[in-house]
């Protein structure tokens, strides 16, 4: 390590659970027999992933055993090893395997399970199973089966809605029949409308369309995905609300007559209809706004006679003006930050509720809940943001999380289900994990955010890391002022990454420079026949892109200092620059260095703490995520870099004459065969990643030479799908 003088290693914060101590509910009576000081012996997680993990940690707490049941390609994963029980139900594909429902069951017997929690998706909504589990005499830690049926359909929700006094979309009140009928209802309802599958959610089965071809065929895209992810293909049809803002409240109700709405969660920043980064509560609301939401969900909830967790989706333009969306009958996925902002347990609230236990009086005596400080989530994904957010899939080569905290000021939890060494597979939802931070504000949620991402080290396949870091760093998003117009708006072209600040390069640099004199020093005093009396190289020229760098680390017993100057074509020297280094911890080959630097010769004086990922050698340097940002850096001694003026450039891959599979998944269909002529624009096939639908067009007109695969092949990313005649078109989503 670096002897740097001012080396002082940063204190960490207690590691402390930082939910709220639930009172233990008094003795009742209950479904099934359990002893009064928990509400089951034994449940059975019908999920997977993080949420089964989520579900474990509380039920532990409880006292209570769990079971988890798997498929082959879950066979290793967290949650298995997480659970008291396993048993093994099928194949990988979800429709072998988490979604029979007569393995489910069979499972509870075979184990004893007394209930049965459904986590999200899969069977969380599915009412012909909760009428199973009732017939078997299991508990569905959930909603009756009748709610269930009543409100997990989006046609029939809107109409008990509008029914129990909530303000509703503009739209058809009814199932639309085929693409034809949806063109009819448009000449009413008017562009842009949404098209969407009336069973399920997560975004899948979901279009916008402004106009009649993006409506026939995103109707006939939705309808496919429907029926592939819910085995429920009926659609309907909304006008689209632009601009909205996506909100949701969070209800509890028992089977005593008691319902209770938590405040608001905004879910805005959403791609494909997914939400990516949520906050809790939102700036838009104010509080009369806010009441009047959390009393509508009260009285949805009440006039189906609700019990358990639900969540109420709601648009509200920048007026303050909401309509209903639909109702998600389970535990949606950013529960955490609810969570985070009430001090309570959601999963042992629904536990207690499912066990016929009333909700507390700390809940009950005031419905409409308030809230304490901000939190924030970010969802990280195995995907690729620079490639329009396609699904990534492979082994989690190095995976550290940042770490988990909890105290008065600020608090970081992550609800993961992974472990490194372990695979993201292509049969599931690509989340790796939640990340969440609390703050007794919204700009410090927002800071502990971006300290916890610059921590979070994944590698092995592509992640959405970065462009969270982004949203953190985004102007709009740090004022508030974002709708679900945001990701378009604020990337029109698609995320490229992030850009960093001429203040921060440097900062970079410096770093880089640090660690590179490291690995020197560290080579030096390993190496038998290194002669002792000779200086070690401390005047480096660094490239960062294409703009090279005269950079000098200047080492006294008292500072460290990093002089900088860009060089100009002609390698004139620019304007130099100094970054004092006021402490460096960093173990050579460590993903993570922590900083602190000064700029002694700018503008901004202040001390800056960073995190910085070492994310592994290049060819001439290193592979650094700094801020959000991924570069490499080239690191030569002066005498290379002049020699490498000289050097012939790489010559870069020609794939002008291919069409390459954007992300790894299944070719679903071909539209094009060998020798026809394609215009631009026009259809060439479908790839079906992580059951989402993916339209590969051409972007120019041409001939096609040979079809490289036949479908129900499975691709892996940039696999050629079709190869052309002479200069071709290029895939286009």
């Amino acid at each position: 390590m670096l002897s740097l003088g001012k080396v002082s290693r940063a204190s960490h914060l207690a590691s402390k659970l930082w939910v709220r101590s639930l009172a233990k509910a008094t003795a009742a009576a209950t479904p099934t027999p359990a002893p009064a000081d928990k509400p089951f012996d034994k449940i059975l997680i019908a999920n997977r992933g993080e949420i089964a993990c989520r579900i474990i940690r509380t039920a532990k707490r409880l006292g209570v055993k769990t079971v988890a049941v798997y498929s082959d390609a879950d066979a290793n994963s967290m949650f298995v090893r997480q659970a008291d029980e396993k048993v093994h139900i099928g194949p990988p594909q979800s429709k072998d395997s988490y979604l029979r429902m007569d393995k489910i069951i069979d499972a509870c017997k075979k184990t004893g399970a007394q209930a049965v929690h459904p986590g999200y998706g899969f069977l969380s909504e599915n009412s012909k199973f909760v009428e199973l589990c009732e017939k078997e005499g299991i508990v569905f830690i959930g909603p009756t089966a009748a709610p269930m049926l009543a409100l997990g359909d989006k046609i029939n929700s809107k109409k008990i809605a509008k029914d129990a006094g909530c303000f509703v979309i503009p739209g058809y009140q009814g199932e639309v029949r085929d693409e034809n009928h949806a063109v009819e209802l448009v000449k009413e309802i008017g562009y842009p409308v949404m098209v969407k599958a009336s069973a399920g959610g997560g975004g899948k089965g979901m279009r916008v369309c402004y106009n009649e071809v993006e409506l026939k065929e995103g109707f006939r895209l939705s309808k496919s995905e429907s029926m592939a992810s819910f085995g429920d293909d009926r659609m309907l049809i909304e006008r689209f609300i632009e601009d909205p803002h996506h909100i949701e409240i969070q209800v509890l109700a028992d089977s005593h007559g008691n319902v209770v709405a938590f405040p608001e969660r905004e879910c805005s920043v959403q791609r494909r209809n997914q939400k990516v980064v949520e906050e809790a509560p939102s700036c838009l609301l104010t509080p009369k706004t806010r009441k009047m939401m959390q009393e509508q969900a009260i009285m949805l909830c009440k006039a189906v006679n609700y019990r358990s967790a639900g969540t109420i989706e709601m648009l509200c333009d920048g007026k303050q003006n909401f309509y209903f969306l639909e109702m998600n009958t389970r535990l949606q996925v950013e529960h955490p930050i609810t969570e985070m902002i009430s001090g309570e347990d959601l999963v042992e609230h629904m536990l207690w509720v499912a066990a016929g236990k009333q909700l507390p009086e700390r809940l009950t005596k005031d419905p409409c809940l308030g809230f304490n400080g901000w939190a924030i989530e970010s969802r990280v994904y195995a995907e690729d943001p620079l490639r329009n957010f396609l699904p990534s899939i492979g082994p989690l080569i190095t995976y550290r999380e940042p770490e988990k905290y909890a105290t008065k000021d600020g608090a970081c939890r992550i609800d993961s289900g992974v472990y490194e060494g372990g695979v993201i597979s292509q049969f599931y939802d690509p989340m790796i994990s939640k990340l969440c931070t609390w703050g007794k504000t919204r700009d410090d949620a927002i800071v502990l955010m971006e300290k916890a991402l610059d921590q979070y080290v994944v590698h092995g396949l592509s992640n959405n890391l970065a462009f969270c870091r982004s949203v953190m760093r985004n102007k709009v998003f740090r004022e508030g002022k974002y709708g679900t117009g945001f990701i378009p708006e604020q990337y029109p072209q698609g995320f490229k990454g992030v850009e960093l600040t001429p203040s921060e390069t440097l900062e970079m640099i410096a770093t880089t420079a640090i660690m590179h004199q490291n690995c020197l020093d560290v080579q030096a005093s390993a190496d038998e026949y290194a002669n002792a009396g000779e200086d070690i190289q401390s005047r480096f020229a660094i490239t960062v892109n294409n703009h090279v760098y005269d950079v000098e680390i200047d080492r006294t017993e008292e500072d460290v200092k990093v002089h900088i100057s860009p060089l100009n074509k002609d390698g004139s020297h620019m304007k130099t620059e100094t970054v004092d280094i006021n402490s460096f911890m960093w173990m050579t080959e460590d993903p993570l260095c922590e900083i602190s630097l000064t700029h002694s010769s700018g503008k901004d004086k202040s001390e800056h703490q960073r995190i910085v990922q070492y994310e592994g050698r290049t060819a001439d340097g290193y592979a650094i995520r700094f801020n959000g940002s991924q570069n490499e850096v080239i690191v030569r001694t002066p005498l290379e870099q002049e020699l490498g003026k000289h050097m012939i450039p790489a010559q870069k891959k020609d794939f002008s004459k291919f069409l390459l599979s954007p992300m790894p998944g299944t070719l679903i269909s071909l539209s094009a065969k060998e020798g026809q002529h394609v215009e631009s624009g026009q259809q060439l096939a479908v790839v079906e990643a992580m059951k989402m639908q993916n339209v590969l067009r051409a972007a120019k007109a041409g001939t096609i030479k040979s079809i490289k695969v036949n479908p129900g092949a499975t691709l892996k990313v940039d696999q050629i799908i079709i190869e052309f005649e002479g200069p071709a078109p290029a895939e286009k989503k």
